[in-house]
C-alpha cells in the first residue's frame, strides 16, 4: 500500500501536510461470522506527523476528509487545528466512499461497528502509531469510537463521544426498520429504489431536528417551497452519493451496536443534547455511568441530534476543554 503525499492549501504560509492512501486490510474476520477479504480502508492524515494523533469520526455520510464535512470544527484556527494536532479518519467499510462496501449489486457481509474499529485499529498499527491523543466520535463515529477506545486499552488518553451510546435507542430502532422496509418495498427497480432512499435519508434528517427548529425555520413558509422542500433536497443529495446497499449495511450496523464501555479506560466525555430523539438523554448519561472515568455534559440545542454540526461554539468549548486537560496532563 503506497500512501500519497498532498498539501493542504488553507494557508500558502504554512502548507499543511495531508497524507492519503488506502491499506489493503489482512483477512478481517467480521463479527457476523463470516470474513472480509482483501478489504480496502481508505484514510486520511492531515497534520505534523510529530504532532498528537486525534482520530475523527462522523456519521455513516462522513468521510475521511474531515475539513470537509466538519469544517466548523477541522482546520486552521479551529479547534481541531491540523497545524497542532493530526487528524486521522476514515471512510467506512460498506459505506458510500472508497473503502470496501456494496458496488453495483455485489454481496457485501453485514459490518459491525466493532469490525469498524479494528479495521481502524489495523490503520494505526500500519501508520506506527503507538499513541493515540484522542478519539473524537459522533453519532454512528461515536458507537465506533466506542470499541476503538476499548481495543486501544492504556494507548488511547481522551475519548469524546457525541450523540451516541452503548446501545441503539428503541425510538431509533422503530425509526431505522421502518426506513429499512421502505427500500425493501422497492424491489429491484433502480428508479424505485433511488426514490425510497430519498425518502429514507429525508425521514432522518426529520428525526435528527426538533419541531421547535422547524417551526422556527419554516412555519410562515409554503410546504413545498419550506420543509418539504428542504426535505427533499436532503434526500436528493444523499441519494446522489449512496446506494441503497450502503445505506441498508451502515443502518443495520446502528442497529447492532452494543458495547461494553465499562472497559473503556481512557478518560471520557459524553456530550448529549436533551432535545437528541436519536439518543435520548437519559441514555446517553446511563451510558456515562458505565465507563469508570467518565464526565457527562448534557446541553441543550433546537437541533436535536445534528446539534454536533450545528452547534458550532458548545462543541468547541467540549475539544478546547479536551486538548487543554491533554496538555496539562
Amino acid at each position: 500500500m503506497a500512501a500519497t503525499l498532498e498539501t493542504s492549501i488553507e494557508t500558502r504560509e504554512t502548507p499543511i501536510p495531508c497524507e492519503r492512501g488506502v491499506l489493503r486490510l489482512p483477512p478481517l474476520p467480521l463479527c457476523g461470522g463470516s470474513r472480509l477479504d482483501g478489504g480496502e480502508l481508505a484514510w486520511q492524515a492531515w497534520g505534523p506527523r510529530e504532532a498528537p494523533v486525534t482520530i475523527v469520526l462522523g456519521g455513516i455520510s462522513a468521510g475521511r476528509d474531515v475539513g470537509d464535512w466538519w469544517r466548523a470544527q477541522c482546520g486552521v484556527g479551529r479547534s481541531l487545528d491540523p497545524r497542532e494536532l493530526r487528524l486521522v479518519s476514515i471512510d467506512w467499510l460498506g459505506g458510500a466512499d472508497r473503502s470496501s462496501g456494496p458496488r453495483g449489486g455485489e454481496a457485501f457481509p453485514a459490518i459491525d461497528t466493532l469490525d469498524q474499529a479494528h479495521a481502524i485499529l489495523a490503520l494505526l498499527n500500519h501508520l506506527g502509531v503507538a499513541r493515540v491523543a484522542s478519539v473524537i466520535g459522533a453519532s454512528y463515529g461515536g458507537c465506533v469510537a466506542q470499541h476503538l477506545a476499548v481495543l486501544l486499552g492504556n494507548r488511547l488518553d481522551r475519548l469524546v463521544l457525541i450523540g451516541a451510546a452503548h446501545r441503539a435507542s428503541p425510538w431509533a430502532l422503530a425509526l431505522r426498520h421502518l426506513q429499512r422496509a421502505g427500500i425493501a418495498a422497492a424491489g429491484d427497480d433502480a428508479a424505485v429504489q433511488r426514490e425510497a432512499l430519498c425518502r429514507a435519508r429525508a425521514l432522518a434528517v426529520l428525526a435528527y431536528r426538533t419541531p421547535d427548529e422547524l417551526e422556527t425555520r419554516f412555519g410562515d413558509e409554503a410546504p413545498a417551497d419550506g420543509v418539504l422542500g428542504w426535505l427533499q433536497a436532503h434526500g436528493e443529495r444523499f441519494a446522489r452519493r449512496f446506494d441503497a446497499q450502503s445505506f441498508l449495511r451502515l443502518s443495520a450496523s446502528l442497529d447492532a451496536h452494543a458495547c461494553d464501555v465499562a472497559r473503556i479506560t481512557a478518560r471520557t466525555t459524553v456530550v448529549a443534547f436533551a432535545e437528541d430523539l436519536i439518543v435520548p438523554i437519559a441514555l446517553a448519561e446511563a451510558c456515562a455511568l458505565r465507563i469508570p472515568a467518565a464526565r457527562l455534559v448534557a446541553l441543550h440545542s433546537c437541533y436535536g441530534h445534528d446539534a454536533f454540526l450545528k452547534e458550532v461554539a458548545a462543541i468547541a468549548a467540549v475539544f478546547e476543554d479536551v486538548i487543554r486537560t491533554e496538555c496539562a496532563a
